[in-house]
């Protein structure tokens, strides 16, 4: 009970959620790729996935298709750029639910991607300590970021290519010997010849943490040149898809009760304790 208690104050301490910042930083990531409204996501995500409304969240993205093992921020790797630790993925919707709103892992329906139109390198919180480095996605206004919610990795592996097979989830020893990190702050910088703009900055463990435990000097990726990397659909690129499209709410399967489905419950509902555990591999579809 008292373990149980300790996670609900790291969730409660660590809630910075996306919602915390109203104005949308001025960064363009691509010239032809400027979020203005929710809805300019529902026609280049329908294609990987379901839009469903749940309750006090609106209209949240399930993506299709995926292992049971499955969670945000595991199928890719960092970068280190001038607006900090980048997350960089080939999943065909990285492009929006890595770098614009937030997920939160719902009891009935798994893994769902909140919208929002403020871009981030990452939308997630940090913990570091002990020889690991951790995060989690960053939840809706008013949902904690709970202990279970955190991924680990040994730090001297923190710019491997990482997958659910290579990460340590909900292992109590490895959190315990951790602490959380302040990553997201908005800042002004140089990012080109057109002079200072507002951009989120998502500096996690910070850079002399991952170079003195790798053992390797990284240089800074431009962030126009590091968002290459996680390619915008062509589609939604060449026609900067206009706002107020309205898809219809699709009724997704409850999913049966798992390991994590205490993830991600709104602030002040009571959370289990969990034993320890690592990523596993690819398991089936759910």
């Amino acid at each position: 009970m008292k373990k149980s208690l300790r996670y609900l104050m790291i969730g409660l301490l660590g809630c910075s959620s996306p919602g915390l910042f109203n104005a949308s930083a001025d960064l363009e990531v691509s010239a032809a790729v400027h979020i203005r409204a929710p809805a300019e996501f529902y026609e280049p995500l329908s294609p990987h996935g379901v839009w469903v409304e749940l309750g006090h969240y609106g209209r949240c993205w399930r993506p299709a298709r995926l292992a049971v093992s499955w969670r945000p921020y595991c199928y890719g790797h960092w970068v280190w750029t001038d607006c900090g630790w980048y997350w960089a993925s080939d999943e065909p919707w990285a492009w929006a639910c890595y770098h614009y709103g937030s997920w939160v892992d719902h009891p009935d329906y798994g893994w769902v991607w909140v919208p929002g139109i403020e871009w981030a390198p990452a939308w997630v919180t940090w913990r570091v300590g002990g020889g690991y480095c951790g995060w989690a996605p960053l939840a809706p206004r008013g949902v904690i970021v709970a202990a279970p919610a955190f991924v680990f990795i040994d730090a001297h592996r923190f710019q491997e290519p990482l997958s659910p097979s290579v990460v340590i989830v909900n292992n109590t020893h490895v959190i315990d010997k951790t602490k959380e990190v302040v990553g997201l702050k908005r800042e002004a910088r140089n990012l080109d010849s057109s002079g200072s703009q507002k951009v989120m900055i998502n500096e996690g463990p910070g850079l002399d943490v991952i170079q003195k435990t790798t053992d390797k000097k990284i240089e800074a990726v431009p962030i126009r040149e590091a968002t290459r990397q996680t390619p915008v659909p062509d589609a939604t690129a060449k026609a900067r898809v206009s706002g107020g499209t309205e898809r219809p709410s699709v009724a997704l399967p409850l999913r049966p009760p798992g390991p994590n489905t205490d993830i991600g419950r709104p602030a002040g509902r009571p959370q289990k304790d969990r034993g320890e555990g690592k990523g596993g591999g690819h398991g089936k579809d759910r």
